[in-house]
This record gives structure tokens, C-alpha cells and sequence, in this order.
């Protein structure tokens, strides 16, 4: 069974009006499912030709607001599209009260507002599961997805891989993983991951150390034997205002490792087949 990647945010915290925040979907069978859902992923969700009430499943790799802003325009959205299904959202040790503080409480004058001519409210809430452990934890006949963390900046930080057959994708949030992340991406046909700034760019930040260099990259994804890397989050364009420095951090990914190396661009479509 093929699957298609689609990136619909390539950048990061700051309001670049050229990458979207975090997130991307995985049509996966005849399902869609999406991966974060920072600023403008229901818009650029929209443009890929893809309706909020559609997304079946929902996966969050951790709760820092660049990935996690527009949740409640996707939910509210969806719900007035009239889902069909109640939407699943996963995510990390949090989610749960995250999602119950961020849909009613804010919004609950506009939810009465429209159950008073008659809107159905049983689609509105998500239904939402924390991952608690790592290794597999949702399976059917055509699929498997697992989970492994990172260590970025003491929250509780998720990288989520998808195993359809004969193909593997693995999708990052954040964050320098640890010695097991090698194994966990062995043979991947995608590996989509953060790749904030250079080594130099990040030892000026605070929070340098909350994110992985390209180098580093370059030696998973080599010693993993993955087919190809995209590299998204790109932060270091937002600060420097310099568009070259996403294609020199690729340049540097393949100083080390022989594979493809992408550039992600909101929009763009991989295809893995």
C-alpha cells in the first residue's frame, strides 16, 4: 500500500508568512491522518484539498504552542462541517487536559450559541489518548505505529513512526533523540525532521541545545539506512531572514550521508509507493 506525505507547515514558532507552523498529514489507506497543527495548518489543510472534518486521527509530538496553535480551529471547524466521526487526537502526557481547557472553556459562548438552532454537539469533542510508553501502540491489519521521545527542553516531546507493509515513515516533532533512534528508523522511506539551525545558529540560542544539527542528522540517517530526509522547522530562516540557509543545511546533511536530501516547502507532496 502506498502512502502520501504532505507537508503543510515547514517552519516554526515565528509568523513567517512563507511557512506555515508545524504539521503535516499522512494519507494512509482511506484515512487521513495529520501530525501537529500549528499556525495556518487548517488553511494550508484546505489547500491541499483536504476538509477539517475530514482528518480522522490527530497526532501531537509535544504541547509547545508552535505545533499545537490551530487545534482549536481544526476541532471547532470540523464540527461545524459536521464531522461524521468523533476526532482522535494522541499525543504526550498532558494532551488530555490540554484539549479539555482549549475547546469549551474559551469557546463555550459560540458552542451554545449554535446548539441553540439545533447543531448536534456529539461530534464536537475529540476523543484524546496520551501515549504514556514507548513502542507500539495502535495496530490493525494494515498498519502499525509506534513512538519513541526526545529530549527537548524538559517537555514531554514525541516522534511517531508509521510501518504500512513494506513501507516506514517517521515523522519528528523535536528534539536530540537518544542511541535507541537509530534503530527505531532503520530503513525508512521517509524520515521527516526537525532541523532548526546550524551548529554555529544554535550555540547563540537559549535554547540551542533543544534541537538536533545536521551533522547529526546526516550519521542517523546513515547508520539507519533511510531512503530519503526532509527537514522542516526551519528556524534559523525566520531569525537570519537568509532563504539560502535551509539549502545549506541540506548541503551539510549530504556531507554525510548519500541519501535524498528535501528541503521542505509548505505544499509539497512525497509520495511513497
Amino acid at each position: 500500500m502506498g502512502l502520501k506525505y504532505v507537508m503543510l507547515g515547514s517552519g516554526a514558532v515565528r509568523d513567517n508568512p512563507d511557512r506555515g507552523g508545524p504539521s503535516q498529514i499522512l494519507h494512509i489507506d482511506k484515512e487521513v491522518w495529520m501530525f501537529d497543527c500549528g499556525r495556518s495548518a487548517s488553511t494550508n489543510l484546505a489547500k491541499a484539498g483536504v476538509g477539517c472534518e475530514v482528518v480522522d486521527r490527530l497526532f501531537l509530538t509535544h504541547l509547545h504552542f508552535d505545533h499545537i496553535v490551530d487545534l482549536p480551529y481544526l476541532v471547532l471547524v470540523g464540527w461545524v462541517k459536521v464531522r461524521k466521526s468523533r476526532l482522535k487526537i494522541y499525543g504526550p502526557r498532558g494532551t488530555k487536559d490540554f484539549v479539555e481547557r482549549i475547546i469549551r472553556p474559551p469557546f463555550e459562548q459560540d458552542i451554545q450559541s449554535r446548539l441553540s438552532h439545533g447543531k448536534d454537539i456529539a461530534p464536537l469533542d475529540p476523543e484524546v489518548i496520551e501515549v504514556e510508553l514507548e513502542g507500539e501502540f495502535l495496530s490493525t491489519d494494515t498498519y502499525r505505529l509506534s513512538t519513541t521521545s526526545t529530549d527537548h527542553g524538559h517537555i514531554p516531546t514525541l516522534v511517531y513512526r508509521v510501518d504500512t507493509g513494506d513501507h516506514r515513515v517517521v515523522i519528528t516533532g523535536d528534539g536530540t533523540p537518544d542511541g535507541n533512534f537509530v534503530n527505531f528508523c532503520k530503513g525508512a522511506d521517509l524520515l521527516s525532521i526537525e532541523c532548526s539551525g546550524t551548529p554555529e545558529f544554535l550555540a547563540e540560542q537559549p535554547w540551542g541545545a533543544w534541537h538536533i544539527i545536521p551533522a547529526d542528522i546526516a550519521r542517523i540517517a546513515t547508520e539507519a539506512a533511510v531512503k530519503r530526509v526532509m527537514i522542516k522547522h526551519l528556524v534559523i530562516e525566520d531569525i537570519t531572514g537568509d532563504k539560502s540557509t535551509p539549502y545549506q543545511m541540506a548541503e551539510q546533511i549530504r556531507e554525510g550521508y548519500a541519501g535524498e536530501v528535501i528541503v521542505a516547502e509548505d505544499g509539497l507532496v512525497v509520495e511513497i509507493e
